[in-house]
Formats: C-alpha cells, structure tokens, sequence
C-alpha cells in the first residue's frame, strides 16, 4: 500500500502513472489505484480518472470515473476505458465523448487504435459536424482524414441542405464531400409547403450524395447548369403569341389576347452569368455557400405528398435546381396525372416545383375513372406549378389529344384532335379551357358502345398500379431526432489530475481545448 504526496508507477513500456494513493498485489501484479490519477504515455497521451488498475499480465491500464483523454489533437471522456499497451489501443464503454476540432463523437461501445488512426463505435454511434449528424450501428471513424465507413441503420442529417441521407452501407468522405450510399440507400429532402412540413424520399440501388462549395464548383458543370435553366425558360406558346401580336400589328390589326403566364417565383439558383465574375473583375471573395448533388442509379423511385415517380436513373443539381430522369421515367401527380417521356425534367423554384419538362415522346394521361382517361401525345410537352400546383400544360409538336366531355356527371362524348401545338388552362386539378394552335383536326364521338382501343391514343400505357402511394413504400426506416444541441452542451474535460501531478502537460491540453470551444459559440 502506496501513500504519499506523489505515488509513481512505471511500466516497460516507458507509460508513467502518478496518483497518492495506489495498492499493488505482488501475488497478481495488479495495481490499483484511488481518489485521483492522471498516466503520461512514452509518447505523450494523457490519461486519468478518478480510479482503476494496472494488469501487468495483460499490460492493461483500466481506468473508471471521470475518464479523460488527451491524444492526437482528441479530447476523450468516458465512464470506463481499457488502455492495451502493447498494441496502443484504448477500448471505451458506454457515453464516451471524442472532441476533434469541430467534430464531436459520441458511443456507448468501441474502440480508438492508435497505430491505424482509427475509430470503431459498435453501440450507438454518432458523429456531430458543422452542418451534419451522422448515426449508425457500427462506425469507422478515421481521425486523421476524417473519413468514415457507417454500418446498418444509418442515418445522415444535413442541416443546412435540408437533406437525410439512409443506408445501411455508407461511404462518407468529408474532404470529397461525398456520401456514397448502398445497401437500401434513400434520401429525404425536406421543406415547407403551404406552411406544412413535406418531405421528398427517394429511393434506389446506389446513391451518391455530394455537397461542393460553390467556389469549388467545376466551371463547365455552371455553364451547363445555365444552358439547361436557359432551355428550360423557353416558352413556346409565349413565342408564338407574341409573334402573332406582331404579325397581327403589323397588318394593322387588333393583338389577338395573349394568355398571361402565371407569375412565377424568384428561382433560388445562380445563373452561370451571375456566378462567374467578368475576367477583369477584381472580386476575391469566395462563395462558400453548399451546392447539393444527388446522382440515383437503378429502380429509382420517390414520392412527395403531392407527387410520385419512377426512372432507373436520376441526376439532381443545385445548379439549376433541376432533376433529370431516364429510363422508363414516369410520374405522377395528385395520384391522377400521369406524365412519361424518354425523359423528364422537373425544375424547382425556391424549394418548390417550378416546371415539368417531358422531352421525347411525351404523353400525359389523366385519370376520369377506371376506364376513362383524357390523353395529350407530343413531341415534347410542358407543365407548369404555382404553389405547387399545376395550372398549365403545353404540348409541342405533332400533338394527338382526347379529352371526355360530360353531361349531368356523366361521360358522354369524347372529342379527338390533332394539331401543331396545344395548352391547357388546369383548376382544381380540372381542365378548364385548352387552345390547339395550327391546322386543327377535330372529331367528337359518342362515347356509348365505342371500342375501348378507339379511346386510346398510340402509346397509352397506364402504370397507376407502380405508383408508390405511400413514402413508406419508398422508404420504410424511422427519422432519428437530431441531437446536436444535447450534444454540442456537453462539457469538456478539464483535467484536473493532469494539472496536478503533469503540470507541464496541461497547458497544451488547455490550449487545445480553447481552440474546440470557439467551435461552440
């Protein structure tokens, strides 16, 4: 039994613990000591707690209470920790807190090995940075680069992209600022929506998940960013009209009335014009600012409260604000507008759905009931969203339509057309008025004993019965609640043994711990 105002233990290993008060069985060679210690590694690791042992059989120091840690730029804490010498690991139990710069982690059960830089959380894992929430089964955190490969039940929370990302295989790669998901892969992303909450999930084989500075941001990718959003303004209808109004004052005519668009909100992307300076520009301030992208491949499908989709492929930018779908793509909206092309754009305008472009073969079919459906088949054709809610739709070139007329809630009539261009005028999820512009063929039948094929325009192809109706037939995991201020309150070690019996180790321990603190405010 060990007594005195410094009580000092040695190992081969060149590990030195300091404490007043220790006891040492020399049938075992177990060392235990009390009320205080703090051990300094041959190279430097601090560590201490209020008790523990010394197994010199296993060259193992265990410490219990109040654990703290200082070593390679990471303040740990902990209930319990077992210290392996000879392989210079550190094994922690249940809430263990690792402070690294302006990361912060937390486990119930794992590992820190020393040699491979390594982290291993295999109970509750959970990793806290600026602007994400990371949580998983089991985790492989590596210290040096940051990286970090997550096991089962993960879950990823960006805040400031408003996104959660879902796998149970995740490769996350901060200084790529990529996430690659697999193994059940999905990703939310949320926003506000007439005051209420909606979120869109999307789910598919593979997903990789990037967030890139803007100033990172390849140059050819804004260029191309902007060509699209320059294509996509294009309104066809509008063109036409006014070319007509000048056709018209120029004849000396009146204008024929032009369809007014609805008005349309600020778009919360940069064209490349207002992203890229002019080359004398003398601007250096750098826009830091997160740009998301979201590359989906295989069986790819997604559902929002008020629309649902289906593609084997999609590639979304921040860009532009712009999804672009291949591969049999088809969607819906309210349940009953069914909208396919070869492929599709949908352009988003402040976090809501701005435009719907179908290019190549598109055809749109809505839904009266089970047998009747109006149909539109064009070259290419447009829908427009206020609000989320669509008002407009344009077909452009070689347009087939048939739409059902009623009479006394009854389907009576079905009028067939053909023209070069058509738009329609959408209420409450109803066809108010449409327009057919140029060379206008029309035919109105009785609906009464005509053949079921004569309803239906070349191509008709109803896939109502994919529609994922639900999120939870796209995704079916729970969302874990965000965590960051609980943890973010934790404090920080202050490694009162350290100050006692290594005084000339601590200030650079507090000198580091200064530097987390400035992270928190």
């Amino acid at each position: 039994m060990f007594r005195g105002s410094l009580v000092e233990l040695y190992d081969k290993e060149g590990n030195i613990l300091n404490t007043n008060y220790l006891n040492y069985n020399t049938r075992d060679s177990i060392a235990t000591f009390y009320f205080g210690a703090s051990m300094k590694s041959n190279d430097g690791k601090i560590m201490e707690s209020d008790n523990g042992t010394y197994t010199a059989a296993e060259k193992k120091f265990t410490f219990e209470d109040n654990v703290q840690i200082f070593t390679d730029s990471v303040i740990i804490s902990s209930v319990q920790v077992d210290y392996l010498t000879q392989t210079d690991e550190v094994i922690f139990n249940e809430n263990t807190v690792a402070w690294r710069n302006e990361n912060i982690l937390y486990a119930n059960s794992g590992r820190y090995k020393r040699p491979q830089n390594l982290f291993i959380f295999n109970k509750d894992g959970y990793i806290l940075t600026k602007e994400q929430e990371l949580w998983a089964d089991l985790m492989e955190y590596y210290r040096n680069t940051g990286d970090a490969d997550l096991y089962n039940n993960v879950q990823i929370l960006d805040t400031v992209q408003s996104s959660i990302c879902m796998a149970d295989k995740v490769a996350y790669r901060p200084a790529k600022s990529e996430i690659e998901l697999t193994a059940n892969p999905s990703v939310g992303m949320y926003s506000m929506e007439n005051d209420r909450p909606d979120t869109l999930f999307l789910a598919a084989d593979t997903i990789l998940y990037r967030t890139i500075k803007m100033y990172e941001v390849d140059s050819n990718s804004i260029v191309q960013a902007s060509e699209r959003l320059k294509l996509s303004n294009v309104d066809p209808i509008a063109i036409h009209d006014e070319e007509r109004k000048a056709l018209r004052k120029k004849k000396g005519d009146a204008p024929a009335p032009v369809q007014a668009p609805a008005p349309e909100a600020k778009a919360d992307t940069l064209a490349a014009a207002d992203i890229v300076p002019p080359a004398d520009s003398l601007q250096t301030v750098k826009d830091t600012s997160g740009v998301a992208f979201i590359d989906a491949y295989h069986n790819v499908k997604f559902h929002r409260s008020d629309i649902q989709g289906l593609c084997d492929s999609l590639v979304y930018t921040g860009l532009d604000s712009m999804a672009r779908f291949y591969g049999r793509p088809v969607m819906w909206y309210n349940g009953i507008n069914q909208f396919a092309a070869d492929s599709i754009q949908g352009v988003m305008k402040n976090r809501q759905l701005d435009k719907v472009n179908l290019l190549s073969n598109a055809f749109i079919a809505v839904q009266e009931d089970t047998i009747h459906y109006n149909q539109i088949k064009a070259s290419e054709m447009a829908a427009y969203f206020s609000n989320n809610e669509l008002y407009r739709f344009d077909a452009l070139g070689g347009v087939s339509a048939i739409f059902y007329m009623e009479e006394d809630s009854t389907i009576t009539l079905m009028d067939q057309e053909e023209c070069k261009m058509l738009t329609a005028r959408i209420r409450n999820n109803e066809i108010q008025r449409t327009r057919s512009i140029g060379d206008l063929k029309q035919n109105v039948f009785p609906v009464y004993n005509l053949p079921l094929e004569n309803q239906r325009l070349k191509g008709f192809d109803w896939r109502g019965g994919e529609r994922p109706a639900t999120r939870f037939e796209v995704v079916t995991r729970g969302i874990r609640e965000s965590r960051r201020e609980e943890i973010q309150g934790m404090e920080l070690p202050e490694f009162i043994y350290t100050h006692k019996y290594f005084p000339d180790a601590a200030p650079p321990i507090m000198e580091y711990r200064e530097h987390i603190l400035k992270y928190k405010e």
